[in-house]
């Protein structure tokens, strides 16, 4: 049948592809919001990453609930890591304005190598708390801590995947002056950035993970709670 033959066509699949990441970022930027960002921020993005590396292997579970169920299911164990690193970041903003003001009002060739030095750990901070989520996800069997140790010394171990993600990031603000471009860009940016991330971090985590330890899955939050009991 001609239906069969386009829905199993790569054209039904690529929009297919763009629905399924429209809607994860729709529901991404609504949890961020609900959470006013500082609760909601971590766990967001760490549902998101849940439901988008289980897609990959399956896509037969219903998108909302098992994004949803993923949400709760991790927003308190990842709440002190996201309230970390939210309190870190407007330290780090702060750090960064103080030399703008610094530069733009005395001028200089120190303060301008101190300013872009801020701007470039401004840079190395957001690479790490992404990464955070990837650590989070992958491994586990770690502590919060340990978490937190290893998105940045990570960052080390992947030099290639950090620049991309990087590079991607400079042009995702580049494009968001581009008519027509933003708008595409604003419904999945969220979305589409954790996906690439994704497929630049998903091997090289998985050979790093101990053996007989399992990335974390929207399978484990779907099952039915009876047969648990």
């Amino acid at each position: 049948m001609k239906f069969e033959k386009f829905y199993n066509s790569r054209v039904f699949g690529f929009f297919d592809w763009l629905y399924r990441m429209f809607i994860l970022n729709i529901l991404t930027v609504l949890f961020i919001a609900l959470g006013l960002a500082v609760f909601s921020l971590m766990a967001a993005l760490t549902a998101l990453l849940i439901v988008l590396r289980s897609a990959k292997s399956d896509f037969d579970f219903p998108l909302v609930k098992g994004y949803v169920k993923s949400f709760f299911a991790n927003f308190v164990p990842v709440l002190k890591l996201s309230l970390f690193y939210v309190i870190l970041g407007l330290l780090l903003l702060f750090n960064s304005y103080f030399f703008y003001l610094g530069f733009v009002d005395n001028g200089g060739f120190l303060n301008e190598v101190l300013y872009y030095l801020a701007l470039f750990i401004d840079l190395v901070f957001i690479l790490a708390f992404v990464n955070a989520c990837f650590v989070y996800v992958y491994f586990p069997n770690l502590t919060y801590w340990k978490v937190v140790k290893y998105s940045f010394v990570l960052l080390r171990a992947v030099p290639l995947q950090a620049l991309s993600l990087a590079a991607f990031l400079a042009a995702a603000v580049a494009l968001l002056f581009v008519k027509i471009i933003n708008i595409i860009l604003i419904f999945i940016f969220v979305a589409l950035f954790i996906y690439i991330a994704n497929l630049l971090l998903e091997k090289i985590y998985l050979r790093l993970a101990a053996e007989g330890v399992r990335p974390r899955d929207v399978f484990l939050y779907l099952r039915d709670k009876r047969e648990n009991s």
